[in-house]
């Protein structure tokens, strides 16, 4: 069967860049990786398949000879058929029957094109991400939570090199990796936002070869508080007064995202006037600076009618000196 063309394999173009090879392997990996679909011989083949696309165009100097030569590859330095003469246009007729001293040619089209096997040398891990809901408490003042992820790591029965002895390690399939799951404490920094992203170093897929493992990047998301609602670093709430409080100025019990605090209105405040208390928000996590506290009056009158209410209440409305609805509109 004709070997496919490793662009083709991984689903990009040939321009793609670095970042492009590495999100299209990433996503093909973890969705045809053998630990996620155990027995499933097509997915394994896949895997392979996309692991050996991979393993050439991730690497610079393998990619260019790739985009020169094809599957084909270049002679390595010093290869020469039997009675001399090189092949500049690399193995003509395939490559049944020829060898090497040291190993036979699979070993050799491992080492310059990765094959089915692992490319040599160390190769970082790749991160992981995973998506959690917390409580706008903890968002805001800073918490704790754990989060279960499944990550690659090393086979420990190849340590990573997907080979035992002269055959492909049984633990693993080959690959040099297993899918372990795992759960992760995160520390919830203050002021984190919804949507907002919180990095775990070390805890992404291990790396090859000594190379250091990828990091975990877990994407928040926080429902909405009954009461308080947040605007950046702000916190916004409404207080309901009696006419009596909005009419003469009073003292009035505000909550806070830090507590109840004690604020002054002023003699005649109006319905949905707003008053600020300063370092009473959030914390930025980036800057350190405290957003602010910020509440509205809603004026609420009595819901008992008296006789003596309606008094109190005809005596106040003689006190308005101009018709409160005097600057509303006529219409559009």
């Amino acid at each position: 069967m004709k070997k496919r063309d490793y662009y083709e394999v991984l689903g990009v173009p040939k321009s793609a860049s670095e970042a492009d090879l590495k999100k299209a392997y990433r996503r093909l990996a973890r969705k045809l990786h053998p630990d996620v679909n155990p027995g499933d011989k097509s997915a394994e083949k896949k895997f392979q398949e996309v692991q050996e696309a991979y393993d050439v165009l991730g690497d610079k100097e393998k990619r260019r000879a790739y985009d020169r030569f094809g599957h084909a590859g270049p002679p390595p330095p010093g290869f020469e058929a039997a009675g001399g003469g090189g092949f500049p246009g690399g193995f003509p007729g395939g490559a049944e029957g020829f060898s090497f001293e040291g190993g036979d040619l699979s070993d050799l089209f491992g080492n310059i094109f990765g094959g089915r096997f692992r490319a040599s040398g160390p190769r970082p891990g790749t991160d992981v991400s995973g998506t959690i809901e917390i409580p706008f408490r903890d968002a805001v003042l800073g918490g704790t939570a754990s989060v279960a992820i499944r990550r690659e790591k090393a086979c420990p029965q190849c340590g990573g090199s997907g080979r035992v002895g002269k055959g492909p390690c049984p633990n693993c399939r080959g690959s040099g990796v297993i899918v372990e799951s795992e759960n992760v404490r995160l520390k919830i920094p203050e002021g984190t936002e919804d949507g907002g992203t919180i990095r775990v170093p070390g805890k992404g897929s291990d790396g090859s070869g000594g190379a250091p493992p990828g990091d975990l990047y877990v994407t928040v998301t926080v429902p909405a508080h009954p009461y308080f609602e947040r605007q950046g670093d702000d916190i916004h709430g409404v207080v309901p007064v009696t006419v009596k409080e909005a009419y003469a100025g009073a003292e009035i019990d505000v909550p806070t995202i830090h507590g109840t605090v004690r604020a002054k209105i002023p003699a005649g405040t109006q319905g949905r006037q707003k008053f600020r208390l300063r370092g009473k928000g959030v914390k930025n996590p980036r800057t350190g600076a405290v957003g602010d506290h910020l509440y509205s009056v809603r004026v609420v009158p009595p819901r008992t009618m008296t006789p003596a209410g309606l008094d109190a209440a005809t005596l106040m409305d003689s006190l308005y000196d101009a018709p409160v609805r005097a600057d509303l509109p006529k219409g559009l």
